[in-house]
């Protein structure tokens, strides 16, 4: 076992304060309770902190306390404060020198054992302040974690859990391999700090690789050879044809050849449009996707579909070209905006039904690998949708129809939850799952913070008449539907199932 503190994260009334003491006692650590530290340091409660000196004291005095203690105590058991992770720095220390244990149970459990003790937590004091706090510490939980323990029995139980983690726990970066049916293959590198790893990807004679990306992202990556930087335009809009015209121009002009590489920097977006002008250019050379959003990593940047968009709809130009590796630094996930987070975990609900089970219950690099397999045992099946590949569309014909709407301003993650959900309400309507399928797929999404309704101002009829616009829509219209042969597309003709599901769903 390591020899690193052991710090339990996660929000106000998971558990931390009274489960520390116990995992402390079975290891034989001394137990540390954080927010006791800086209470005895200031000689007031935090509720008496955050009236008289405000939020930014309090964490300003939080992460000396934290750097303080693991300093002193290097093999203790912490129970920290709901909110360490949103310093920074705080999540340094813990991606660098602790072992961060997340306590996660579900948001019923939390406002249950937190009863009448909220007039305590300044930060809880509102209706609804739980939950909005789950979601904007969703992300931060989800990256700083080494270890997840979603238990809701007696705390007993719940630090046992977490001895047995720990004592098992050893970290290693992930390489996933996508395998194609004519021998093809390529790594996929998952983990903390799995950038560095980028020169191992770069084909040994390319001596030039164009870097794609957007701006902020922030993110510059070593390929070891020369390199020069394209930046594109923010948001969906740089999926556009005249993007491709002008990438692959200042390409020319560089004198970038087919022996080169491209290396696209950022999330979906810039890997359609990065992988789309590589399989362009020069009529294809290597592409190699360093994946900096969990949307990204999880589903686009995997299986070689890139594309642009027309304004009749997403995705509707585009090619199918294998990427020569990926990368999928989680470290690149600690910085990501909460909503941008959350969107990725409404692409990362629908791998629950493609086999993945109750990735709920796992650590985010564990979920990141296996989202990463699913696909690949798909895309090796399947490399061009011809079948089973059109699988990994669950839950995006009615998320696509918002999109192509651009009315509702939903991250495409926010419409797949919502469009998770309407499916499965329609296959409930056909005969296909019952109620506890159904309300599996809204316990999933709303473990997530997502949604799984339609905006109150959605049209049934354009929605409708989007639906037969989806690329799946060969012979009317078609949805992939979760039944007991497992998801797979279905043609639905009964234009009356899908206005009652759209109902089911506002």
């Amino acid at each position: 076992m390591s020899a690193k503190p052991i710090v339990l994260i996660g929000l106000s009334g998971s558990g931390k304060s009274t489960v520390a003491p116990l995992v402390a006692e079975s290891l034989d650590r001394v137990s540390v309770d954080l927010d006791q530290v800086i209470v005895d340091s200031l000689g007031c409660s935090i509720a008496e902190t955050f009236a008289d000196k405000g939020e930014d004291f309090f964490r300003a005095r939080e992460a000396e306390a934290f750097l303080e203690t693991i300093q002193k105590f290097p093999q203790a058991v912490v129970a920290s404060g709901g909110g360490l992770v949103t310093n920074p720095a705080n999540l340094q220390l813990l991606r660098d020198h602790c072992i961060a244990v997340w306590l996660n149970p579900s948001l019923n459990t939390i406002e249950q054992r937190l009863g009448e003790n909220n007039q305590m937590r300044p930060l809880l004091q509102d209706a609804g302040a739980l939950k909005s706090q789950y979601g904007e510490r969703l992300g931060l939980y989800s990256v700083a974690a080494d270890l997840l323990v979603t238990t809701e029995s007696d705390m007993a139980t719940i630090a046992a859990e977490v001895v047995e983690k720990v004592n098992g726990y050893s970290y290693e970066p992930r390489t996933e391999k996508v395998h194609l049916s004519d021998g093809r293959s390529y790594d996929v590198f998952v983990g903390r700090g799995v950038t560095l790893q980028l020169n191992q990807l770069v084909p040994p004679r390319a001596k030039r690789a164009a870097i794609v990306t957007q701006e902020p992202i922030g993110v510059e990556p070593d390929p070891g050879i020369e390199h020069r930087t394209f930046i594109v335009e923010n948001g969906e809009q740089a999926k556009r044809l005249e993007t491709v015209g002008q990438l692959t121009s200042e390409f020319a002009q560089w004198g970038l050849t087919r022996n080169d590489v491209v290396i696209s920097v950022g999330g979906g977006v810039v890997t359609d449009l990065a992988g789309f002008v590589a399989a362009t250019y020069h009529r294809g050379l290597p592409v190699i996707h360093v994946s900096t959003t969990l949307l990204g990593q999880i589903d686009a940047a995997i299986g070689g579909k890139t594309g642009v968009n027309l304004p009749e709809g997403k995705n509707l130009v585009g090619a199918f070209w294998q990427p020569h590796g990926v990368i999928c630094d989680s470290d690149h996930l600690m910085t990501l905006p909460p909503r941008e987070f959350r969107s990725g975990m409404g692409e990362l609900a629908k791998y629950h039904f493609l086999g993945g089970g109750r990735l709920d219950e796992l650590p985010m690099v564990d979920r990141v690998a296996a989202c990463v397999r699913i696909k690949a045992d798909v895309v090796a099946a399947d490399e061009r949708e011809g079948g089973l590949r059109a699988i990994l569309n669950y839950g995006h014909t009615l998320a696509h129809a918002l999109e192509t709407s651009g009315k509702y301003g939903l991250r495409h993650g926010e419409a797949v939850a919502i469009g998770l959900v309407y499916a499965a309400e329609l296959a409930l309507r056909l005969g296909r799952i019952d109620e506890a399928a159904v309300a599996e797929h809204r316990r999933i999404v709303d473990a997530y913070s997502l949604s799984s309704t339609i905006p109150p101002e959605a049209d049934a009829d354009e929605l409708i008449a989007l639906f037969g616009r989806d690329k799946k829509a060969l012979d009317g219209i078609t949805f992939v539907l979760d039944g007991p042969n497992g998801v797979e597309p279905v043609l639905v003709e009964d234009e009356t199932l899908l206005r009652e599901a759209l109902e089911a769903i506002r």
